[in-house]
């Protein structure tokens, strides 16, 4: 009788202790950066031979979604883990970084293109967006999404033959036409309000409204 009390005890324990560990888990894996391991210029994926860096400081990110957007996008290779894997996957992978990267693939939606042509990098309205690769800006247009938003147009130093998009940013920034930027550095404004007319589709794997910025790569200039 004592012997089964002891082993429903230590059963009980090692359940309780697995339950703590895995609410602490999620709640880490909640964070898309931790920003205690993080700098300002964190490499989120490579594209065409060009590291792509958050637009968003680390401690600003609220979510990162990767989606198609297209056939003409380059297929990034995101770091980190892979919150949407299958579980038993994620266990074997090697995907964790030190600054302990998670992100979702997430749903087509009905688009075409490489399931990684774009991520939506999350942040609330007003959060400074910067700029995610060292190069020169070529173009910046009126986003056709999100009206007072636009479309930043970057080539970047590393690969001249692509281009590298950043959407849903209002352009009160530091960077104009033909000006060179630095990835991290260089301020290309704010990210907009696109949940006032969008239904973000980032809000699914966030707690807030899935305002973001979308950066992608384009295979030719």
């Amino acid at each position: 009788m004592a012997v089964s009390l002891l082993v429903l005890g230590a059963v009980a324990l090692v359940f309780a202790v697995f339950v703590q560990a895995k609410a602490s888990d999620t709640a880490e894996r909640a964070v898309p950066i931790d920003p205690n391991n993080a700098g300002p210029a964190t490499v989120l994926a490579e594209a065409a031979g060009v590291e792509i860096s958050t637009p968003i400081r680390p401690a600003n990110l609220t979510g990162l979604g990767y989606h198609p957007e297209g056939e003409s996008l380059a297929a990034m290779e995101p770091r980190g883990k892979n919150l949407s894997a299958n579980v038993v996957l994620g266990l074997l992978s090697g995907g964790e970084t030190p600054e302990r990267i998670h992100y979702y693939v997430m749903d087509a939606a009905g688009r075409g293109g490489p399931q990684t042509g774009a991520v939506d990098v999350g942040a609330t309205t007003g959060t400074t967006v910067y700029t995610p690769v060292t190069g020169t800006v070529t173009a910046i247009r009126p986003d056709p999404m999100v009206q007072n938003a636009n479309v930043i147009e970057i080539k970047p130093d590393t690969n001249p033959d692509v281009r590298v998009s950043v959407t849903l940013v209002r352009s009160d920034g530091e960077a104009g036409v033909n000006d060179n930027v630095t990835a991290g550095k260089t301020e290309l404004g704010t990210v907009a309000d696109s949940a006032e007319v969008l239904d973000p589709q980032l809000s699914s794997y966030t707690t807030d409204a899935g305002n973001h910025v979308t950066v992608s790569v384009s295979k030719s200039g």
